[in-house]
């Protein structure tokens, strides 16, 4: 499913204006999409419409003059730079006799069930909200505290629709009705705290003959490659898996990497690290000596390298950067590549930093996450999982997780995705990183779908069977 950023949003704009139908005519179709959601909220409450200046405060002038054709109750509330007054949708309005309030309510005149529409700033975000606009958005998220409903149009206010990054004041909606576009700051980032439930209305305009290249990708089952296997296949046939980790105390975290692996569907998975008096019997131990290690790791099909290693791995890891096998770097190997700047690797590999990994290789904290993953790819090579609230993953192009959810958020959770990672690019999956990061949180899912509030690695691992199956 195609996203975008919101420059790509205005030319599609501009080209639908120019094209399909006019701006006022996609105002009132916007304004229409968004009056059919609220009244999904609907118990008789009033209706608040917030309008700034440009489209999004047109479609909230639309929202407010059809409530008054259906004999609700509205008012509407310009804030900050006024729209044209000769704009059909406002002049209609006036026309109407819309309640037009020129300055916000005290919040006691708002009820709880009332139902407010953010048509403040949409996509045009482009610093901190202030002023008058700050104001407002404060006002909302009170009110909202206070019982009412929130409705945004597009993003909420406050939310950068490019990055996902709300850089000062932003409204926390219910619904979000994103509109003409789907935009990509919804689904990553601060998004999924702001944006409540995600819908979206085409307003009955499909491409346009002039394309508009998509800023990045939702993550879609149908999308992804089968992991059906042939009937002839053995543990021969479906790969070989070395992890590099669980040393000085963190065997947990090679065995979660290795375990996950085979459940993924790996057929031998081999690990150098743990005590083998520790080691999961499932899983064939390597001696942690150089020599032992180098002629094991030779013949594998893919590596995965970092999980729970600690600082004292250089020379292991130099050995499997040099090898032309596909290759994982996580946590401590994230903090080795950064440490060392190694030159590029011929052979395909996968990183998978969490923010503060990503801090570490960059220098800074990845706010902007669209930024951040082409600047690692650009730094170091490779290709890229950057994890948190809507993974990224990329960027050649850059796909969105939707399906995240915060149980993901516990200790060995990011092995258990190294060890998948490991698996699929041993078994030759057309599209590893996409891939991984659906079984992963396919496998969240299952368990909160049984009524799992909170979820350990190992339950993660448990459930990758039937993930997998999934996609067989």
């Amino acid at each position: 499913m195609e996203l975008y950023d919101s420059h790509a949003s205005r030319q599609l704009d501009r080209i639908y204006c120019q094209t399909k139908a006019p701006a006022s005519l996609l105002m009132m179709r916007a304004a229409s999409a968004v009056f059919e959601k609220l009244q999904g909220f609907d118990a008789g409450g009033k209706i608040w419409c917030l309008a700034g200046a440009g489209n999004n405060g047109g479609d909230a002038y639309g929202v407010a003059v059809l409530a008054l054709l259906k004999q609700r109750a509205v008012s509407l509330i310009p804030c900050g730079i006024a729209i044209d007054p000769i704009h059909p949708v406002i002049a209609f309005s006036k026309e109407l006799g819309l309640n037009i309030q020129s300055d916000l309510p005290d919040l006691k005149q708002v009820s709880p069930g009332d139902i407010i529409v953010d048509g403040l700033l949409g996509i045009g975000l482009n610093r901190p909200p202030e002023g008058d606009i700050k104001t407002a958005i404060n006002w909302v998220n009170q009110a909202r505290k206070n019982g009412a409903h929130v409705i945004a149009i597009d993003v909420p206010s406050g939310l950068n629709a490019s990055s996902g990054l709300a850089p000062g004041a932003a409204i926390t909606a219910d619904i979000t009705m994103m509109c003409l576009t789907q935009k990509q700051s919804c689904y990553t980032g601060s998004g999924p705290d702001y944006c409540g439930e995600l819908y979206f209305d085409n307003l009955g305009c499909e491409a346009p003959e002039t394309h508009v290249e998509p800023t990045s990708y939702l993550i879609r089952q149908s999308g992804l490659p089968t992991l059906k296997r042939a009937p002839s296949g053995h543990k021969g046939t479906h790969g070989n898996v070395l992890v590099l980790g669980g040393w000085n105390g963190m065997e947990g975290a090679g065995a979660l990497a290795g375990l996950a692996a085979l459940k993924t569907g790996a057929g031998k998975v081999y690990v150098c690290g743990p005590d083998f008096a520790k080691r999961p019997l499932e899983l064939i131990g390597v001696e942690k000596s150089l020599a032992p290690f180098s002629q094991t790791a030779c013949n594998m099909d893919a590596i995965v390298a970092g999980p729970g290693l600690g600082a004292e791995a250089d020379a292991f890891l130099n050995v499997v950067w040099e090898l032309d096998i596909p290759l994982v770097l996580d946590a401590d190997g994230l903090h080795w590549l950064a440490r060392t700047r190694p030159k590029p690797r011929s052979a395909p590999w996968i990183a998978t930093p969490h923010p503060g990994e990503a801090r570490a290789l960059l220098g800074t904290f990845p706010e902007d996450r669209f930024a951040a993953i082409q600047d690692l790819k650009g730094r170091y090579g490779g290709q890229w999982v950057l994890k948190g609230a809507g993974t990224l993953t990329g960027p050649d192009p850059i796909y969105i997780n939707p399906f995240a959810n915060s149980a993901l958020g516990t200790a060995g959770s990011g092995d258990v995705l190294a060890g998948v990672l490991g698996a699929l690019l041993a078994q030759g999956c057309a599209a590893p990183e996409r891939t991984a990061v659906w079984l992963h949180s396919k496998a969240a899912s299952l368990l909160i779908e049984e009524g799992h509030a909170r979820i350990t690695a190992g339950d993660l691992i448990g459930q990758l069977g039937r993930a997998v199956e999934a996609l067989s």
